[in-house]
């Protein structure tokens, strides 16, 4: 699982960056505030499509908690194809960057590749988030790639907590793969808590990535199996705690599942505190499909109030409802946050999207909105 790939990509190196490792190494979370605010919009025109939660892999800092034994299905062709035939619908109503994670999503190929197609013939330009652990040899790696050759960016995570169960060798083949058929790629590294560990793989790494790749890192999260305590993050993901932090909410654009569910984001909400939060876009085969669950993600008052002015917002709320004691303490970062307020207080979460319903609330957020961004989103079907 991860961020957005492109976005990323497109900003260039950010402030902070290890720039000793080798190539320029940017670091997505010391980016600007324009950064954000690009990436915040970028989003709104977004789907992302974990297409199974399977995965050969078992890292210790997985946030959902992949695996080869989880019992989540594999995204089937047939219903990749029904997805795929609504694509040029969405398109046409402001759908412009469609992503595929997993889990593995090299798992299944064979629809991976429909909907790349699909995405690709409508406009839509698609990513694909993956380990690379399909470079098992160099044929396969170069079977993978030919199968998917309308992906426009390939995103690629490796670590030391991938080298767990891992073997480096099947990165440098999918990247070789990645290299000869001239196919864009980051290399995205989850820092752990040994700073000179962390430059000396960089450098490491450095010498796998190619003229056509980007090298990256990001900070770990207690989210998922790195939440169970037996997993060292490197401190930066949700560093201190105290009240709900002041920032935003970054969601990904809409999440959908391989089983149709849907959900808010690709990160922390993925499939964490299922049934406790609020954020619940219908299922991708009710009626209405893609594009019903696509238009409720936009049009939801309290995942928009978390995007503009943060988390902080809710901490008057709480309180007022009396669902704050005055002894809890949140992680500075808004991903572990939001997954720890909805863990601890389910009821939370009617309560809270009651009152962002609001038109008083609406209203300011309006106003936040145009002073941010100049103009106030509104979703092509309103």
């Amino acid at each position: 699982m991860s961020d957005l790939a492109e976005p990323q990509a497109r900003a260039g190196p950010a402030a902070g960056a290890e720039a000793d490792a080798g190539p320029a190494v940017a670091d997505p979370g010391t980016g600007t505030a324009e950064q954000l605010l690009a990436f915040q919009r970028l989003a709104w025109t977004s789907l992302v499509i974990s297409v199974t939660r399977r995965c050969p892999l078992t890292c210790s800092h997985c946030i959902t908690r992949s695996g080869p034994d989880v019992a989540d299905p594999l995204l089937p062709p047939e219903t990749a194809r029904r997805w795929a035939a609504e694509l040029p619908a969405l398109a046409a109503r402001g759908l412009e960057h469609l992503t595929f994670t997993g889990g593995e999503p090299v798992l299944a190929l064979d629809s991976l590749a429909l909907l790349s197609e699909a995405a690709a013939a409508a406009g839509i330009r698609n990513y694909v988030v993956t380990s690379g652990t399909w470079g098992s040899s160099d044929r396969a790696a170069e079977r993978v790639v030919a199968r998917l050759p309308r992906v426009d960016h390939w995103d690629l995570g490796y670590d030391a907590f991938h080298a767990e169960t891992m073997p480096r060798e099947r990165l440098a083949r999918a990247l070789a793969a990645l290299e000869r058929a001239g196919a864009a790629y980051t290399l995205r590294v989850c820092r752990g808590p040994d700073t000179t560990a962390n430059r000396a793989l960089l450098a490491e790494l450095a010498a796998l990535v190619g003229p056509n790749g980007r090298l990256m890192t990001q900070p770990t999260r207690a989210l998922g199996r790195a939440a169970d305590g037996d997993t060292a993050t490197d401190g930066t993901g949700g560093s201190g705690g105290g009240a709900l932090p002041q920032r935003p909410c970054v969601s990904t654009g809409l999440f959908l599942r391989a089983d149709g569910s849907s959900g808010p984001c690709c990160s922390g909400l993925a499939y964490e505190a299922r049934g406790r939060h609020p954020f619940d876009y219908g299922h991708a085969e009710a009626e209405g499909g893609l594009l019903e669950a696509w238009r409720r993600w936009h049009a939801d008052p309290l995942l928009r109030l978390l995007r503009l002015a943060g988390f902080g917002a809710l901490q008057g709320w709480l309180a007022e409802e009396g669902l704050l004691d005055g002894e809890e303490r949140f992680s500075e970062d808004p991903c572990e946050a939001c997954v720890a307020l909805w863990q601890a207080k389910p009821a939370a979460a009617r309560r809270l999207a009651a009152r962002a319903r609001q038109p008083e609330v609406q209203a300011k957020l309006d106003l936040l909105e145009e002073a941010l961004y100049g103009d106030v989103w509104t979703h092509p079907d309103r």
